[in-house]
């Protein structure tokens, strides 16, 4: 039978809802990503009780208790909500409601559920504990997005788009990364044959998201990058780095992978397993602050790292305890990123990599070394070398000329270390 034809009046009622629907959604993840920006400073203002500066410096001005304590006690107090939650239900997350095409996931997700989760999220974030803050945002905003498709009537063929979109957004709204958090949603939350349809929703989405995100950002870049003109040896700084940096995504991905695929046996060991985590990661934050918390404030550290011996060290410091930490908190049983372990690892393998080529004669700039490093790596554990490109590169407004090597680098890493560099974690 020959198709009825479409009814002008139905299309563009339709095309409105659908300009609504990126409205809202992208307004709400800006807001959620204010909302979990000011939770995460609420946090670690409340544990190390220093209510100014960075991460770091709260840490350094704290007493040596809070220092050792906060994320074990952080841990403790989500583990006990999370062993709570799970127990009752658990939650249903961003992309099993992208991949439930009967819609039936979306129907269930409700949004107490995922707030909660995100607010534990944050909470172990801010306490110090070594895991990313990135998933807070986007199952937040991806379930007032589910919320947004169903009171607009979008059909199941948008839905599950503007759910992936907004996702991106949220992750787009807290680092104040348009770009990236759409490449996000496309990369590696849509399904395979949707994403250039989705790109049309994850663009608008994440820009409108990041302008609201500016009420609180002010439109300042995350990060702060020194200035690192062109010139060959920046640039031979950068490729030399790549293998390595690869190398650390591909054992940090493998270590992530088999301590969540043989988490702690039973529920009662969830909160002692991330309380004692993170009493390692406080007792580690003693010799070194930067360990503390999602990794952020690692990689501001890689970038503006000086040429010097105590440098290199804790340079080393983050290579090595970083993904470890991490590793301990996911296999506890905590929820949460890892994007920016990802990044810190990268970043700090890079400028360390920097670093060496200095003292043998080979001069590099240690801040695009660093940036380079967090792109490869970051592509390396998500198998996402378009999202890690733009988004770190976004993170601090890198210059120009580092974009395209950002790209290549990230996508060779990605083929080497994966064989297949559009699969996801």
């Amino acid at each position: 039978m020959p198709r009825s034809p479409v009814h002008p009046c139905a299309s563009a009622s339709h095309t409105v809802r659908l300009l609504l629907a990126v409205v809202l959604a992208g307004a709400a993840a800006g807001l959620v990503g204010i909302a979990m920006a000011l939770l995460l400073e609420g946090f670690e203002t409340l544990f190390y009780g220093v209510a100014e500066g960075s991460l770091p410096e709260r840490v350094e001005a704290a007493t040596t208790a809070r220092r050792v304590l906060a994320p074990a006690v952080g841990g403790l107090l989500a583990g006990v909500l999370w062993w709570w939650q799970r127990a009752t239900g658990g939650v249903i997350g961003v992309e099993r409601v992208v991949a439930d095409l009967s819609g039936d996931s979306a129907r269930r997700m409700g949004l107490l559920r995922p707030f909660g989760d995100a607010v534990l999220q944050v909470l172990t974030v801010g306490s110090g504990n070594s895991v990313g803050r990135e998933g807070a945002p986007r199952l937040a905003a991806g379930a007032v997005a589910v919320r947004v498709a169903r009171s607009l009537g979008l059909d199941r063929s948008w839905g599950p788009l503007l759910v992936a979109s907004a996702a991106g957004a949220g992750l787009a709204a807290m680092y104040n990364a348009p770009l990236g958090g759409a490449a996000y949603a496309v990369e590696l939350v849509m399904l395979s044959g949707t994403r250039r349809r989705g790109a049309l929703l994850a663009i608008p989405v994440s820009v409108v998201a990041t302008l609201v995100s500016w009420l609180h950002s002010g439109g300042r870049a995350s990060l702060e990058m020194p200035l690192a003109p062109f010139g060959w040896a920046a640039l031979v700084g950068c490729l030399v780095v790549v293998p390595v940096a690869a190398g650390a995504g591909w054992a940090a991905r493998g270590l992530w992978a088999w301590v969540r695929a043989h988490p702690l046996p039973g529920r009662w060991t969830l909160p002692l397993g991330i309380g004692a985590a993170g009493l390692l990661t406080g007792t580690a934050s003693l010799w070194l602050p930067v360990l503390l918390g999602n990794g952020r404030d690692a990689f501001q550290a890689a970038l503006l790292c000086p040429t010097s011996a105590a440098a290199a060290t804790a340079l080393l410091g983050v290579v090595v305890l970083k993904p470890l930490l991490t590793a301990a908190t996911l296999g506890a049983g905590a929820t949460g990123g890892l994007l920016a372990p990802s990044f810190s690892l990268g970043a700090s393998a890079g400028a360390l990599g920097a670093l060496g080529l200095g003292a043998l004669g080979l001069p590099a700039s240690v801040s695009a070394a660093a940036l380079a490093g967090a792109g490869v790596t970051l592509g390396v554990t998500q198998r996402a070398p378009v999202f890690a490109a733009v988004f770190v590169w976004e993170l601090t407004r890198g210059p120009v000329w580092m974009l395209p090597v950002l790209l290549g680098s990230c996508w060779c890493a990605c083929a080497l270390t994966s064989g297949r560099p559009d699969q996801r974690s």
